[in-house]
């Protein structure tokens, strides 16, 4: 079979075509007549045959062989360092070097390009150092560290030349005084570099003593001798292995390291490789698991915790939320951290205010008291253990027993910060106290601000159950018992502390979690009075969503608030602009995580997060509709048989879920069936009310189950059942007075099963308000109807009419009558 149609053809040596002798003929010719010149070069005789062919030549002797000498084997082709004259010469070219037309061409390989590099960075070093150019230098010593990087993970080890670079600069910085700087940012880049270099000669401190000793050895190395797989320590007695290398890392090896610097050393090698690529989570965390358990000293310990928190979080940061276990081990890792600054409190404290300590393996330096403080912020890890709990939540379903489950685990959460509160307060400078226990108080209060008082004084007692008898607050003492006296202090408190933050966002987040708090309680004229003083209204609209969010819900409780004291025109007021708003869910942060997802998908996983609340935190919409369509009717129908009998009165603004609205659609229909959803139940009531059968009326609103979620329903239905009977004997007598001369006021008492001073006291009302012809007898026994210039039933109805017969016409004839 011809070679052109074998795509995959494989050269065998006992292959005997003829193509093959003809090839093994020419090369002995050629080999005879080399022998003959006495070992010349025969390279003329190539090059002039391919001076008439291609130029291009093939770099990769091991590539698809094309053009016209395709059949031949790799030792006959022209060109590349494989080619004929190779084969003919006999000649050991390296890989290094390749034949030209005008002569030798150099090619590098990486290791000796990457020392170049190296070298062009001493250079521009070097001149940057004669003019104090510190931008530079510090700019030039970070390229060498990544080049240095890229060096080990192709395994050449520490190249000779970085040394010298960090000996020089080093003695740059010691020989330049900040005196002699001028302009910012060269000070800038001088204190950068100066602990950039730091750090590093501490890093490689033997090879660079090594190299003070005898500057003139290194020039004939071009890297330290040291093994391309692993790096000496600060202390120089545990090599470790480098990340990026191709051998595999053995951190179980040296985190079973028995001296401080092995242990330092393990520690340091999780620190830089965490957020890398192809780095395994799982084995870091592994890692510092087994480098808790070698620990020796307090201080060893706490750095191992505060390295291994944000690595358990960074495992999940792909995820959308923490899992359950991981979420576990989380909390036990920052329980058993915060365990150990208690124990050891009065030697070492974890502070945000610490000075910065470059090297882990120093211990921070004691003050006059002898506590070492160590740079860290403790609440930081409670806040992203209880942002992973809610989102946990969010991405859960509520109606499932997974959700209640999860939801145990607020107790957890609400010791940990209360713990932490606590031992802030005790660790923290008094200046500063007020400043950075805001985080804590806010975090309290977003877990309590929203429950009943008896809820909260049961986690209030198993939050403080768990601490030493001897814990106690600065700001607010537990009398032992958590009562309401006390979890009414609590709450005060904590909101006045917070409004005295600097934080404008943190204020108003203060005020309105306590008058959600007042007014949840039932303490609707002090909530009231509260949000209006605070003025949180009038710039609402600039803050962020979830601040908004949260304004909301205050706005809803508050309506809510007034409708448990049955008072109607304060909760309808309050309700009626915030339920004019078709999306009433989505302004009260009520909509599912996966549906916020779908409208907002370019915003942030942390934005999609704000604008929605776990399941236990919702207001229930089904209680909101049926507040306020109760007092759209208690207030809405009397206006509207008043309006349509003649009587001038101010008309209400009504909303989409007015029932003013639904009585009119429901005018419109041509069926009406039997009340089913909530909606119907308060609109038969309303038809109802409109006849003056109060009790039918009152019947359709107790048949409404979504009542029981009021705490004092019973209290409320019953104050509910008289407000019906007043507004129904309003609807009556402005429907009916027409008809009558004289009215009953003993008739009224039967019908409405109201006592008679009540019936007078309203009618009274009813006539002043409106200024309606009528009036009571000398004996108060009658009302005595004057006939006024209010239109009889059978002028409305002709009025009624004449209005649908215009529409009628409209709708015909759109364009006008034709001439």
């Amino acid at each position: 079979m011809s070679r052109f149609f074998a795509a995959n053809y494989e050269y065998e040596s006992g292959s005997s075509s003829s193509e093959e002798d003809l090839l093994s003929s020419a090369s002995d010719e050629m080999l005879s007549s080399s022998d003959e010149e006495g070992g010349e070069s025969d390279d003329s005789l190539f090059q002039e045959g391919s001076e008439s062919e291609s130029d291009v030549e093939s770099d990769d002797s091991d590539s698809k062989p094309y053009g016209p000498d395709w059949f031949k084997k790799p030792e006959f082709r022209k060109g590349g360092p494989s080619g004929g004259n190779k084969f003919l010469k006999g000649a050991s070219y390296s890989d290094s070097e390749e034949s030209d037309d005008e002569g030798k061409k150099v090619v590098k390989s990486a290791k000796e390009k990457l020392l170049d590099e190296m070298q062009m960075v001493y250079n521009k070093i070097e001149s940057a150092s004669m003019i104090n150019d510190w931008v530079t230098i510090l700019s030039e010593f970070d390229n060498i560290c990544r080049l240095l990087i890229r060096a080990q993970q192709q395994n050449y080890g520490t190249p000779n030349i970085f040394i010298k670079v960090l000996a020089q600069v080093e003695d740059t910085v010691a020989s330049t005084s900040q005196q002699e700087l001028k302009g910012k940012s060269a000070s800038r880049a001088y204190n950068t570099t100066k602990q950039r270099v730091k750090k590093s000669a501490r890093e490689n401190e033997t090879v660079l003593s090594k190299f003070r000793e005898s500057p003139e050895s290194f020039d004939k190395e071009p890297t330290v001798e040291v093994d391309a797989t692993t790096v000496t320590t600060s202390g120089g007695e545990t090599p470790t292995p480098i990340f990026g290398s191709k051998k595999s890392l053995n951190l179980s090896s040296v985190a079973s390291a028995s001296s401080e610097a092995g242990f330092f050393s393990a520690l340091r090698i999780v620190i830089d490789s965490r957020g890398k690529k192809n780095v395994d989570q799982v084995a870091l965390i592994k890692t510092l698991e087994e480098l808790m358990d070698i620990a020796k000293t307090p201080y060893e310990t706490i750095m191992a915790y505060l390295n291994l928190v944000p690595i358990r979080f960074d495992l999940s940061a792909n995820l959308s939320y923490q899992p359950v276990d991981q979420w576990k081990s989380s909390y036990n890792d920052i329980v058993k951290l915060v365990t150990i600054l208690e124990q050891n409190i009065d030697t070492y404290q974890l502070s945000e205010l610490a000075p910065t300590n470059d090297f882990i393996e120093d211990q921070p330096e004691a003050d006059g008291n002898g506590v070492r403080q160590i740079l860290g912020s403790i609440f930081s890890f409670v806040e992203r253990l209880d942002h992973e709990f809610n989102k946990s939540l969010l991405n859960t379903d509520p109606h499932s027993s997974d959700y209640l489950y999860r939801l145990r685990d607020e107790q957890d959460i609400y010791n940990l910060i209360l713990r932490t509160q606590l031992y802030l307060e005790a660790t923290l400078p008094e200046d500063s106290k007020e400043a950075y226990l805001a985080r804590p108080f806010v975090k309290r209060l977003d877990h309590i601000y929203y429950k009943p008082i008896k809820l909260i004084s049961i986690m209030e007692s198993n939050a403080w159950k768990e601490l030493p008898s001897n814990c106690s607050s600065q700001f607010i003492s537990y009398p032992g018992n958590a009562d309401q006296e006390y979890v009414t202090k609590l709450v005060h408190t904590l909101a006045e502390s917070l409004r005295q933050n600097k934080s404008g966002g943190l204020r108003k987040r203060a005020v309105l979690y306590q008058v959600y708090f007042t007014a949840f309680n039932n303490e609707f004229s002090a909530a009231k009075e509260m949000l209006i003083n605070s003025k949180v209204q009038s710039h609402i609209n600039n803050s962020d969503p979830s601040l908004q969010i949260l304004f909301n819900r205050v706005v809803v409780q508050l309506g809510l608030a007034a409708f448990k004291l049955c008072l109607i025109e304060d909760c309808h007021q309050i309700l009626n602009e915030l339920l004019s708003s078709s999306h009433l869910r989505e302004i009260l942060g009520q909509q599912t995580l996966q549906r916020i997802t779908a409208n907002v998908g370019t915003s942030s996983a942390d934005e999609r997060e704000q604008l929605c609340l776990p399941f236990h935190q919702h207001i229930n919409l089904d209680l909101i509709d049926l507040v306020f369509m109760t007092c759209s009717l208690l207030i809405e129908v009397p206006q509207m048989t008043a309006f349509y009998s003649g009587i001038k009165v101010k008309r209400v603004p009504y909303s989409q879920k007015s029932i003013r609205r639904a009585l009119e659609h429901y005018d419109k229909s041509s069926f009406q069936g039997p009340p089913e959803s909530l909606r119907d139940h308060v609109l038969h009531a309303a038809k109802c009310m409109q006849k003056g059968n109060w009790q039918k009326s009152v019947e359709f609103l107790r048949s409404v189950p979504t009542w029981s979620l009021l705490p004092n329903a019973d209290y409320v239905l019953d104050n509910l059942t008289e407000k019906v009977q007043i507004e129904s004997l309003k609807t009556y007598f402005f429907t009916y007075k027409r008809f009558y001369s004289n009215i009953s006021i003993q008739q009224f008492s039967k019908l409405f099963s109201l006592p008679e001073e009540k019936v007078l006291n309203v009618l009274e009302s009813v006539m002043k308000e409106y200024a309606i012809n009528a009036k009571l007898n000398d004996e108060k026994t009658f009302v005595v109807v004057e006939k006024g210039e209010e239109i009889t039933k059978l002028e409305e109805v002709a009025l009624k009419l004449n209005k649908e017969v215009k529409i009628a016409k409209e709708r015909l004839n759109p364009t006008g009558p034709r001439r």
